[in-house]
């Protein structure tokens, strides 16, 4: 039996849409989830900051192209999950009949947050979003298999998604951040020695770890460990006692659940990174 229709829709279908879908699929294996936009952009890529943004996620939608919502698409789509409230209420406008099937990704995470459109933004705004609509997805997870058809397949999610219990996640993210942080120390003590490419690896692994184990549903430290590693991006080799130091600073909070406050301080400060 064909799996249920699964629809993503955004604006132009070329940067949010395509990348939700994307992050769900690696997730759901219960639907086949696919997008579309409400803005007629038929058949262009998606942008390139999106391209680049998936590949730091280990994902690939360069080859996605982007299609105009339609009737049929509307009546063949189990659940239509909107990019943000704008959206959805374009779509209900103009697919009134499908209305009762069209949620933002936001409501189906308990949450009225919209994840801002990152057009024109640098990558770091696009890593940090991107981090985020992955918790929200983590989130809505329970209510999005409540609109599947009760035959569907169980999903074949993989074991990293899941959360562990709480303890093992402060011990296993503390850990993670302590390993960070000597990283960034041997490397600022020895700068002539360190291999910063190596380093770098395995600072990037250790964000890997604590990005995936948020403390709960305010915890920022997904779209935060996507800041750092577009600090990292940003950071040319041999990195200078600044950044080094900069970089340091941004790791204390990783230890700790990460707030709003602390997730919009590291954002203003990316924004001057190259002149640190």
């Amino acid at each position: 039996m064909a799996l249920a229709l699964l629809l993503v829709l955004g604006a132009a279908d070329t940067g949010r849409a395509p990348m939700t879908a994307a992050m769900l699929r690696r997730r759901l294996r219960a639907a086949r989830v696919e997008s579309a936009g409400v803005l007629g952009h038929d058949d262009d890529p998606p942008t390139g900051e999106a391209i680049a943004t998936m590949e730091q996620m280990r994902l690939d939608i360069a080859d996605h192209r982007a299609r105009t919502m339609t009737e049929e698409l509307a009546a063949e789509a189990t659940l239509i999950v909107a990019v943000d409230s704008g959206t959805a209420r374009v779509a209900r406008a103009r697919f009134p009949e499908a209305a009762p099937r069209i949620r933002t990704l936001g409501e189906l995470a308990g949450t009225q947050r919209d994840i801002p459109d990152p057009f024109k933004m640098q990558i770091g705004a696009w890593l940090a979003y991107a981090r985020e609509i992955d918790q929200l997805i983590a989130a809505a997870l329970p209510r999005i298999r409540e609109h599947l058809p009760v035959h569907a397949a169980p999903d074949d999610e993989p074991a990293a998604f899941f959360e562990p219990p709480a303890v093992t996640v402060a011990a296993e993210r503390s850990e993670a951040a302590q390993r960070i942080a000597q990283l960034i120390a041997v490397a600022a003590q020895m700068p002539g020695v360190v291999d910063w490419a190596a380093a770098r690896g395995q600072i990037e692994a250790a964000l890997d770890r604590i990005g995936a184990t948020p403390a709960g549903p305010g915890d920022m430290v997904a779209a935060y460990t996507g800041l750092l590693r577009a600090a990292l991006a940003l950071t040319p080799p041999p990195p200078s006692p600044g950044k080094l130091a900069a970089l340091a600073d941004a790791v204390v909070h990783l230890a700790a659940p990460i707030t709003t406050e602390a997730l919009a301080a590291f954002s203003a400060r990316l924004g001057g990174w190259t002149s640190t």
